[in-house]
């Protein structure tokens, strides 16, 4: 893990918490929102079920969803400038625990999203029956994951 202020201190157990607020269904894709000073899940939503939406409309739909987990931010102060959260989403699929172009197209829906909310935009996360990983430093396990179908 690096000192990048939005990675995740445990992925495991974030995801494990964001399982108990939207539990992770195949096909299932889920934004949630954690709060950079404890760590803790404070919302999750499911973003799609089934095909994720492209380009324009995937970005617009992560701003929306942005707009519903996180304040607004503000411009005041040295701690983070209203910076409080980070925003991670999760890819429930099938197949391999690794990156591929389905999550490198929520990486790039959050890039043009422009929430201007506090929060970064998070890592994208895959759980699959095989466990789970981490798109941008490659981090991994065997739970949470989904059920074999």
């Amino acid at each position: 893990m690096s000192d990048d202020p939005w990675d995740l201190e445990n992925a495991e157990q974030t995801l494990r918490d964001i399982a108990a607020i939207c539990p992770f269904v195949m096909g299932h894709v889920i934004v949630a929102a954690v709060e950079l000073a404890t760590q803790q899940v404070t919302g999750a939503r499911v973003a799609v079920v089934g095909e994720p939406p492209d380009g324009r409309d995937a970005s617009e739909l992560v701003r929306g969803l942005a707009e519903q987990l996180v304040p607004e931010r503000w411009a005041s102060g040295r701690d983070g400038h209203g910076i409080t959260h980070v925003l991670v989403t999760v890819v429930c699929r099938q197949g391999r625990v690794i990156g591929t172009e389905c999550e490198s197209a929520w990486l790039m829906a959050w890039r043009r999203s422009n929430p201007l909310r506090g929060a970064f935009n998070g890592d994208v996360y895959v759980v699959t029956p095989h466990g789970w990983g981490d798109y941008l430093d490659h981090r991994a396990g065997y739970e949470p994951c989904l059920d074999a179908v």
